[in-house]
Formats: C-alpha cells, structure tokens, sequence
C-alpha cells in the first residue's frame, strides 16, 4: 500500500482514576436518555464507531469523513476518545502493572465516561434539525483488547453489563482500521502520536486482539491495506459510512456461498486460535409499503436472553437501491409484528461469525425449513479484494452471489424447496467426507 499521508490516532493507554467501586447498570439514566433521544429524534441518528490498531489512519479518516459528510448536509459529531482525554490530563499508567481490583476498578471508569460521552453526543444531535452522524473515536469494547480475560470478565460480572450490550447496541456500524503493522509495515511509525507507545510485533498483537474484540457485531467492517494508496484505504472507510447511512456504495458488495454442510454438520470447526461468536436470528418479512419499496424485515438477534432488534427497508429510487437500517426497541419489534406478510414465514437462523486473514466472515444456517437446513456464508469485499480466500476449514459447493434462490425473502415463501440438484450434490459430498473420515480413523 503506497501511503501518502498517515496521522492516525490509535492506542491503549489504560490508567488508573483510583475510582471506588462502580454500581452502574447498563439501563442508568443517561443511558436511558440516549436511546430514547434515538427513538424520538425527527431526524435519524447514526452511530459509526471507528476502531483499528496503532498507525492505521484513524485520525485521517475521521477528519475526512467529518468533511465529506458535513458537505453532504449531515450534522457531523465526533465522540473523543476517552483514553485520550485522560492521557491528556496526565492519568498514563498501563493497567499491566496494576493489581486485578485495580485494573477493573480503572476499566470500569474509563467504559462509563466513554459511554457519558457518547450518550451526551446523542442528546446533543437531538437538537439539530438535520439527520445527524456521531463518530466515535474507538467503542467501549477496545477495553477488551487492552486486558486479559479475568480482568475483562469481573468487569462484566461487577456491572451487570454483557458482551453483547456493549458490542451491538451502542453503534449502527463498526469500522476497524487495519494498522499499518499488517501488511503496511514500511509505513508504521510510532512516535506521530503521543499515547503511542508499541513496537510493531506488539501494533500487530494489539490490532488482532481489536479485531476480535468485535466479532459478532452485525455491521463490522475491516478495512485493510490491501489498497495500491492509502487515499483508497481512507476512501474505502467513506464508501463504507455511506452504505450504512443508506447512501449508495458501488465499490462494496455481498459474495454469498453454499456451504457443504446439513443440520448435523453445520458447526464451522474453526481453529483454536480463531475466535468465533454464535447467535441466533428470527426474521420476519413485513407487508411492502409503498411501489417503489422492495423489502421490509425486522430481525430479532441475540443468544441467551440479551436480544437486539432492527427494522431494515429497501426502496428503489433513480434506479439505485437503498437500503436503511435502524435498531428498535422489543416493543416496537413486537407491534412491527402485527405487520407480518402472510405469504412468508419466520425465518430461524444460526449465525456464526469469524474472521480469517483479516475478512469478516458469517455463516447462516436455516434451521427451519421443512425438506432440508442449510448454509450460507457471506461475505461484504471491495472491487479492490474479488479474490475471497476461502478459510480452508470450510467447506464450499458453489457461489450463489447472483441466485435469486439463495435471498433469504425467496427462502421465507411458505412453499419454498431448496434444488433437488444442489440437495443431492450437498448429501453425496458429505456422505464422501464421512467415508474418507472412517476410514482414516484408527482400528
């Protein structure tokens, strides 16, 4: 990657406050202002965290996006990052060197003011009579990244909080910036950015551990270094903003695969060091409203009894789709419910995502069909990356990127068959695999 410019702001300065022992819950007050200000904004808001390891271009991207969108009649709003603010008023102590209590006790206070901010954010862009876009400057599950497991699980356990409240409910889309370290490492620089304080090795540790950080999010983009100027790279992160506000992006796209794999063969056996989340998915197809409106589904994700719901449209208008999307309250989800398309079904999905050689993947199983389950893997690449390098741990039969067959609105009609072809071709493989594995298995 040719780069021309690189003024990023990434790191994880994590210092000790000495705050006394948190009793926040997820639902406090300001929290509770915030997403009511979302649901009764006249005009929508959108949250877009950016997130990426050390020497990414965060910065940049920030300040090209706050420009772009402001041109396009946005109110722009920049959340800062917490870390920062504290580093800047002289709080730079490594939570490395702390004893666990006071590590949590740190985290915790750094999480709360993170999210005070992005809450403050949300009642400010209320007051604008413009659609609003708040960027954050990195999202409260970077704290993961920068603590080990016991730390980041007393954190869970002391504030009620979980994994998937912080991860899926605080932003519509999560941007990764790949850091310069992987992939770029001609570029890495260590010393424009004061709270920077990694040697490469540790930029590629700290920006794995980011990506994984948010996995399982249902709008995660990396963006990487796979571009021929880093202007691309920056330009590919705008692309990606506009698809999420329901602007067009012609440069990004969906490639979908028929997964080898049926109800008993549909768990990814991806390695010990791939980290992979699993959720389960109701889907329901409302009435279409309008002439020019070509989908209308709310979506129920989650695992465990912690839920997220989204209301998502398509509509065509000068021959260009667009699609918006929004989170909704489970209340809204239940009265959107009454509008349930008779001629479809509830669709039942088991979704699980991965990443491999820094690609997002996600694999769906429909597991509520009447002849025969199967998957579908997707994945959202650029004109820059058509090659999708299939992890070898799954199993492929063909693409169906272009089948009108493999929409999930096809796959929801109540008479819906999957091919008696792609059936057997899927039965005859698996039937081989299992062959080859008995007769490979020890006496």
């Amino acid at each position: 990657m040719k780069r021309t410019s690189s003024k990023s702001s990434a790191h994880g300065s994590h210092e000790d406050t000495g705050i006394q022992r948190s009793q926040s819950r997820p639902d406090d007050r300001s929290a509770l202002d915030a997403r009511k200000a979302l649901k009764e904004s006249k005009h929508p808001i959108t949250r877009i965290c950016l997130t990426g390891g050390p020497c990414a271009g965060k910065t940049t991207a920030l300040a090209t996006l706050s420009v772009v969108l402001q041109q396009m009649g946005f109110k722009v709003l920049q959340v800062p990052e917490a870390a920062t603010l504290l580093m800047k008023g002289g709080a730079f102590i490594q939570t490395g060197k702390m004893t666990l209590s006071k590590a949590v006790r740190f985290q915790i206070n750094l999480m709360k003011l993170q999210m005070s901010l992005e809450d403050n954010f949300i009642q400010i862009a209320m007051s604008s009579d413009q659609p609003s876009i708040i960027l954050c400057d990195r999202g409260v599950m970077d704290g993961s990244a920068y603590t080990d497991d016991n730390v980041w699980q007393a954190i869970l356990d002391e504030t009620g909080w979980s994994t998937m409240q912080l991860r899926d409910r605080r932003y519509e889309a999560v941007l990764h910036l790949v850091s310069a370290a992987q992939g770029a490492e001609e570029f890495y620089c260590s010393q424009n950015n004061e709270a920077r304080y990694e040697d490469i090795e540790a930029a590629k540790a700290i920006d794995q551990k980011l990506i994984n950080a948010w996995v399982g999010h249902p709008h995660f983009s990396i963006i990487q270094n796979n571009f021929q100027t880093f202007q691309m790279k920056i330009d590919n992160c705008l692309e990606t903003v506009l698809k999420v506000i329901g602007l067009p992006s012609p440069s990004t796209f969906i490639k979908k695969f028929l997964l080898i794999a049926d109800k008993a063969n549909y768990d990814v056996n991806v390695p010990r060091n791939v980290k992979k989340e699993y959720f389960n998915i109701e889907e329901t197809f409302l009435q279409l409203l309008g002439e020019d409106q070509i989908d209308n589904v709310i979506r129920k994700i989650g695992k465990n009894d912690s839920f997220i719901y989204y209301h998502e449209t398509k509509v065509v208008q000068n021959n260009e789709r667009i699609v918006r999307k929004r989170q909704i309250t489970a209340r809204e989800y239940i009265e959107l419910l009454d509008q349930k398309d008779p001629e479809k079904k509830v669709i039942k999905k088991l979704r699980q995502c991965f990443i491999h050689e820094q690609q997002y993947f996600m694999v769906d199983t429909f597991l509520n069909l009447k002849a025969f389950p199967f998957s579908i893997m997707r994945i959202e690449t650029t004109k820059e990356a058509q090659q999708i390098k299939i992890p070898p741990f799954v199993k492929v039969l063909r693409e169906v990127t272009d089948e009108v067959v493999y929409e999930t609105r096809q796959i929801s009609d109540l008479k819906y068959v999957m091919t008696e072809k792609d059936k057997k071709d899927i039965e005859e493989k698996l039937k081989a695999t299992r062959l080859t594995q008995s007769h490979s298995a020890p006496a």
